[in-house]
């Protein structure tokens, strides 16, 4: 488990397996790819076998999560092409001083003489740490159905796009929007009177933080003035001061 104050920190997280520090984007650096990119490099770099159905899974038993992730990103299929610059843009992001070479065996991270790959051996170390650093469990949840369920209203467009995407096998329908990450910018630069500059510099952990936590104050605020007012038989609210990563 990664620790919690390095996340909110904003600082690089040390990714001791490749012994290579992963960069934590701001939201302002991610907007240079967009959303869609964003979030597409996000599921092809997390992928795991767990999405697929039964029969799916029965046929790829011999084969781990990491040498089908090379077998998508090395396939020279021009339908699966955006797969691969997805991925390639968003290693950009998270590995700004290096280039990336990829191969069956591993995905290189070079700068000058330094090389570090990720490979078999990490590749589920590197899932753990993208998973924190951007809560994709918290914008969409994987469950056994292979169906993505959306935590909140406003993750429901990205869950709809991913199941899209594996309704066709990868078949590219065109960009559809997703806008969770400025959804929560523009909300919380409205409802805590904060300047969009400010906010653009947070991480994708420090803004979905924050805005859980405005969350969890606006209901409990909404709550105590209700009953201040007189109102019976409310629903409990939680204390908005309460852990919100357990």
């Amino acid at each position: 488990m990664l620790n919690e104050l390095l996340l909110l920190s904003g600082n690089d997280i040390p990714f001791i397996q490749a012994q290579i520090n992963i960069h934590q984007p701001t939201i302002k650096e991610i907007g240079y790819i967009g959303e869609e990119s964003f979030y597409s490099g996000c599921e092809i770099l997390t992928f795991s076998k767990d999405i697929l159905k039964e029969e799916d899974r029965i046929s790829l038993e011999n084969k781990t999560n990491f040498e089908i992730l090379m077998s998508i990103l090395m396939d020279k299929n021009p339908v699966l092409r955006k797969n691969r610059v997805d991925a390639s843009m968003l290693f950009a992001l998270i590995f700004p001083d290096y280039q990336i070479r990829y191969s069956f065996k591993e995905i290189q991270l070079i700068k000058e003489d330094e090389i570090h790959s990720i490979n078999i051996q990490n590749f589920e170390n590197f899932k753990e740490i993208l998973n924190a650093m951007f809560c994709l469990k918290t914008s969409f949840k994987n469950e056994t159905n292979a169906d993505f369920n959306p935590a909140g209203e406003l993750s429901r467009k990205i869950a709809e796009k991913l199941k899209k995407g594996r309704a066709k096998v990868n078949q590219l329908k065109g960009p559809q929007k997703i806008a969770i990450l400025s959804r929560y910018i523009s909300i919380l630069s409205v409802g805590e009177r904060k300047n969009i500059n400010e906010l653009l510099n947070y991480t994708v952990y420090q803004l979905f933080d924050e805005f859980q936590r405005f969350e969890l104050k606006e209901e409990f605020d909404i709550y105590v003035k209700a009953k201040m007012a007189g109102a019976r038989d409310l629903k409990e609210v939680d204390n908005w001061k309460k852990d919100i990563h357990p």
